[in-house]
C-alpha cells in the first residue's frame, strides 16, 4: 500500500498546534489561573487606584487570552516562511520518502518514533520534537485509514 500527500501547512495550522500543546499542559493550566485571578483583582480594585494600575490590570487581564495568541500567531507565521513550499510525502512498505524540489529523502520506518493524531492534523514525528504535519485539507477522507496505517508501521518496528 502506498499513500501519497502533497503538504499543505498554513500558519493557522502552526497556531493551532501550538496553542493546544500550551493549553493541554500545566503552563494552560497556570494561564487560565492567572487570568482568573486578574478578572477578579480588576473587578474588585479598578475603580479604587490609580488610571496607571487601571491600565496594569486590563493588560493583566488579556495577556493570556488576546496578547499571547497573537504573539504565537505571529512566531507561525515567521516559522512557515522557513518550511519548504513544494513537499511531497509517499508512505509506503519502504518508510516515508520525502520530496522537496530535487531533494529526495528516505526515512525507514524505524526512523519514525510517532504519529499523533489531532482534530485537524496528523504529525509524524522523525524524533522527539520534529515532525511532518498532515492537515485534514491534505488528508481527506483518509485519515482514519492513514492513521492506521502509520500505527501498524510503527508498532511493527518495536
Amino acid at each position: 500500500m502506498e499513500y501519497r500527500f502533497k503538504c499543505d501547512v498554513r500558519a493557522k495550522d502552526l497556531w493551532e498546534m501550538a496553542m493546544a500543546r500550551t493549553y493541554n499542559s500545566m503552563i494552560g493550566l497556570i494561564n487560565i489561573v492567572f487570568t482568573i485571578a486578574m478578572i477578579l483583582l480588576t473587578i474588585h480594585f479598578f475603580d479604587r487606584v490609580p488610571d496607571v494600575i487601571s491600565i496594569l490590570l486590563l493588560l493583566g487581564c488579556i495577556l493570556f487570552p488576546v496578547i499571547q495568541p497573537l504573539a504565537i500567531y505571529g512566531r507561525s507565521i515567521r516559522q512557515l516562511e522557513d518550511l519548504p513550499r513544494d513537499m511531497e510525502m509517499v508512505f509506503s512498505d519502504r518508510g516515508v520518502d520525502v520530496h522537496v524540489g530535487e531533494k529526495r529523502q528516505l526515512l525507514k520506518w524505524k526512523m519514525i518514533r510517532n504519529a499523533i493524531k489531532r482534530s485537524n492534523m496528523i504529525v509524524v514525528m522523525s524524533d522527539d520534537s520534529h515532525g511532518y504535519m498532515l492537515t485534514n485539507r491534505v488528508l481527506g477522507d483518509l485519515k482514519e485509514e492513514f492513521y492506521s496505517y502509520l500505527c501498524q508501521k510503527i508498532r511493527n518496528q518495536f
